[in-house]
């Protein structure tokens, strides 16, 4: 609610929609059911419910819960699947090999392997916390542009939001910031 005019507002605007008053900081309200669950595949979850995010590797592992109050800075990582470059050292056998059968079955591990490569990427989330930790969540693998990469790609947007609004930091795969909390409320027109 704007001060100056009276006018409801939407959560997180440093303004007045209306007239362009400083609005008073006020607390983001806390969702009352999850604001992100998501099943990453391979027995891992993604759970941001209230002031927490859940993170499961697997069914037997226990969960691990890190409170968004203690969040400084949430990083997606996204990289080539560079493990299957391992595969290509099949071509050095393949020249070595006695027999075309087995040659070609040598290039052909050594061609999927870089193929693989190409076409795959890992995502992971890397929360670096107020105390000085630092976790990295793999949220797994998947084939660029497949439905697999749209869910976690997805999941990652929804969380990158949810924090974004509590001031928490938020980069992206390159690097680049997309928020930072800004300690100083934006200058209005000069005159």
């Amino acid at each position: 609610m704007c001060t100056a005019c009276g006018q409801p507002q939407p959560a997180g605007g440093a303004r007045c929609i209306s007239c362009g008053a400083p609005l008073p900081e006020a607390p983001v309200p806390s969702p009352l059911g999850p604001f992100l669950s998501a099943d990453l595949g391979g027995g891992r979850s993604l759970v941001g419910e209230g002031g927490r995010i859940t993170y499961r590797a697997a069914d037997a592992v226990p969960p691990l819960i890190v409170e968004l109050i203690q969040l400084r800075t949430l990083t997606l990582e996204s990289r080539p699947f560079f493990e299957a470059l391992v595969l290509c050292g099949f071509a050095v056998l393949g020249f070595v090999a006695v027999g075309l059968p087995l040659k070609l079955v040598m290039f052909g591990l050594a061609a999927l392997g870089g193929l693989l490569a190409a076409v795959c990427r890992v995502h992971a989330l890397v929360l670096e916390t107020s105390t000085g930790g630092r976790l990295r969540w793999p949220l797994g693998l998947a084939r660029r542009g497949s439905e697999r990469d749209a869910r976690l790609l997805g999941a990652w947007s929804t969380l990158a939001g949810a924090v974004k609004a509590r001031g928490v930091v938020v980069r992206d795969a390159r690097g680049a910031v997309l928020t930072a909390p800004s300690s100083e409320p934006p200058e209005g027109p000069r005159a």
